[in-house]
């Protein structure tokens, strides 16, 4: 089974590195969004983004390897989120599925997947980062009145972080552990604020890229979206990807 395994994960790393340099390229010279600076963007006080769908640019880089990906990222608040990883031919590499604790990653070309709770992941490598996806894509809802500013608090999840502020929109926080993540080139769509680009990088000194190109928010999402079909695939427990 691990040699089964190795040679899915290598298949699907050559496949990746091999698109870096067009994806990177392609996201910088084609992307339409208007983005305004900071100061004067303009923003619904206390609006979120509670649905989105948007076409994404992955990477991941660390002291021994670094990949890139891209294809479509979905979210619904609370909890539910939906990868999919596209090849530079369009065809569909990989598949990633969470709802609140449970993860499915599905390797559609090798027909296996691999599902559990998001706390048997790895925690380093390049899907390490799913364990802490909901604290990375839970953004404050912009306030005006908060001006530049750092709060030291205990977040929702019930950790200890520092999260700073500017012109009301959250621009970065960091966890007791040293793990940080910053939210850039922010934009307003249909009123609500949202980062193009979403850096972050461990205490490991690993770091995660996720950039956003035209987002849809705050849409009507089918509920079958989230929910993965396992059924044609070989499955094992997450714990096997360390």
């Amino acid at each position: 089974m691990k040699n089964i395994n190795r040679y899915a994960l290598n298949s699907l790393l050559k496949l990746l590195r091999t698109s870096l340099y067009l994806l990177v390229v392609a996201h910088f010279f084609s992307g339409c969004t208007t983005v305004s600076p900071m100061a004067e963007l303009k923003y619904t006080e206390g609006s979120v983004a509670e649905s989105l769908s948007s076409t994404v640019s992955l990477s991941f880089a660390s002291t021994d390897q670094s990949i890139s990906g891209s294809g479509l990222l979905m979210f619904r608040k609370p909890d539910q989120i939906r990868l999919v990883l596209m090849s530079p031919f369009g065809s569909v590499l990989q598949e990633v599925y969470v709802h609140g604790e449970h993860v499915s990653i599905v390797d559609t070309g090798n027909g296996i997947a691999y599902s559990g709770s998001y706390m048997e992941l790895p925690d380093k490598g390049n899907f390490s980062g799913w364990r802490n996806i909901h604290w990375l894509i839970d953004i404050d809802p912009p306030e005006s009145s908060r001006r530049a500013t750092v709060v030291a608090r205990t977040n929702r999840y019930g950790y200890q972080e520092k999260a700073a502020f500017e012109h009301g929109l959250l621009t970065s926080k960091t966890n007791a552990a040293g793990d940080s993540v910053w939210y850039n080139r922010y934009t307003s769509v249909n009123g609500v604020p949202f980062p193009l680009e979403i850096i972050y990088k461990t205490a490991a000194d690993e770091k995660f890229t996720i950039l956003f190109e035209e987002p849809e928010i705050n849409i009507s999402i089918a509920e079958g979206t989230f929910k993965a079909d396992l059924s044609k695939f070989r499955v094992y427990p997450l714990s096997v990807l360390r």
